[in-house]
């Protein structure tokens, strides 16, 4: 894999794409001396990265071969790529996504024109299903990430990155099957030279990139478990992996709270609606700020297709980890004018009362008492304290109530 490659994807895909901003970040909690960019790859037109490895690779098939259709496998941002670059081909496009990919992904992709097919448990099961039938039907297969021309077409995010910014000190992206940080690795080894760090990040339960470049060689771990379906991949690519040792790249990871933290922050605080996959970046900064080295850096946040089911749990989690959210439970008296003066503590403290649960027959109470729960909007740590601290100085008897969402749109584990 050369610049040259990736220079030609970049002359091929004008016009096609968008060629994303890169904006300085906020200051994030424990960033806030770090020259921190942003590269808005969530505002492509299909909303993520893939698009332009799609539209490469696509490109660079004969004619004849365009006339049978393309088949893909995918969660859904690569399903968009390839869908969309197939429509504006005039080809046919048949995606295979396993069963449980996010319906959001399954509506886009079809909204572009494509058959969607859901088989399978995970991107692995659908991949093999995919394969099978490229092979039945003489239609020519679309890698998600293992093929040199997808890899110089997602390598154009690191040639613009290198353009707009060349004193980069660090470029750090997701790694799903790993053809977006290879593509970035070869452009910025040849425009910034071994000076730039290459930095991986993945979810601990999907951690297939640590192990892969210590041991050399592919490593293919169990059914991934993250709501970051797009780096929910068993193991990285062979060429990816075979370049990003050859880079140096280093392997970051991360865990799913922690992610969920991130994407709550970008929307808050760089207003950047980011999935699962564009927010470990950011996370991977967060974890390991001791790490950075001086000198700009990048977070590539690679997709925006996050599911409002799941944005609504990441939002969630997001205010329980920055401290916004307070679950109090206390046993009252079941006499009038109690419950006014319980949460009469929390209004004069200023804080908003988001929800009530009163419970009469509740266990552990006695025949005369009820059980009250209240969840507070608070404004962070120190006024949940506060308050925390004057109801027990007007003599109620509370204990907070931990606040864990499940980040998980599937608990048994997504697919790529």
């Amino acid at each position: 894999m050369t610049l040259e490659q990736i220079r030609g994807a970049a002359r091929s895909l004008a016009g096609e794409i968008l060629p994303t901003p890169l904006i300085r970040a906020p200051r994030f909690p424990g960033l806030e001396s770090v020259e921190l960019y942003l590269k808005l790859e969530n505002l492509q037109w299909t909303g993520s990265f893939k698009l332009r490895g799609a539209m490469n690779c696509l490109a660079h098939l004969p004619p004849e071969t365009l006339r049978r259709g393309v088949v893909a496998a995918s969660a859904g941002n690569h399903a968009q790529g390839v869908a969309y670059a197939g429509r504006a081909r005039g080809i046919p496009v048949t995606v295979v996504m396993a069963q449980n990919a996010s319906p959001l992904k399954v509506a886009a992709t079809r909204s572009l024109g494509a058959t969607v097919i859901l088989q399978g448990s995970n991107y692995d099961e659908a991949k093999q299903f995919a394969v099978a039938l490229a092979e039945r039907e003489d239609r020519a297969f679309i890698p998600a990430f293992d093929d040199p021309h997808v890899i110089a077409g997602q390598g154009t995010v690191g040639l613009e990155i290198l353009e707009a910014l060349p004193a980069t000190a660090a470029i750090v992206a997701g790694v799903g099957g790993g053809g977006l940080l290879a593509g970035i690795a070869v452009a910025a080894r040849a425009l910034g030279g071994p000076r730039v760090r290459i930095i991986g990040v993945q979810p601990t339960g999907v951690d297939s990139f640590r192990p892969a470049i210590e041991a050399g060689r592919v490593v293919t771990v169990a059914p991934p478990r993250t709501f970051a379906d797009g780096l929910a991949t068993r193991e990285v690519g062979r060429l990816p992996l075979e370049i990003l040792r050859a880079a140096r790249a280093e392997a970051w990871t991360v865990e799913d709270p922690e992610i969920a933290r991130a994407s709550f922050l970008l929307l808050e605080q760089a207003k950047v609606l980011a999935e699962g996959a564009g927010s470990a970046p950011l996370a991977g900064l967060m974890k390991h700020a001791d790490r950075l080295p001086d000198g700009p850096i990048v977070a590539v946040v690679s997709g925006g297709n996050l599911d409002p089911f799941v944005l609504d749990r990441v939002l969630w989690y997001g205010l329980v980890a920055e401290g916004r959210l307070l679950r109090l439970r206390a046993l009252l008296d079941d006499r009038p004018g109690q419950l006014n003066r319980f949460l009469q503590v929390a209004t004069d403290q200023g804080a908003n009362i988001r929800q009530i649960h009163h419970e009469r027959e509740a266990p552990g109470g006695g025949p005369t008492e009820v059980r009250v729960e209240v969840e507070l909007e608070v404004e962070g740590p120190d006024h949940a304290g506060r308050l925390v601290e004057a109801y027990r100085g007007s003599g109620w008897n509370i204990r907070s109530v931990p606040l864990v969402p499940d980040l998980r749109s599937d608990p048994q584990g997504t697919g790529r």
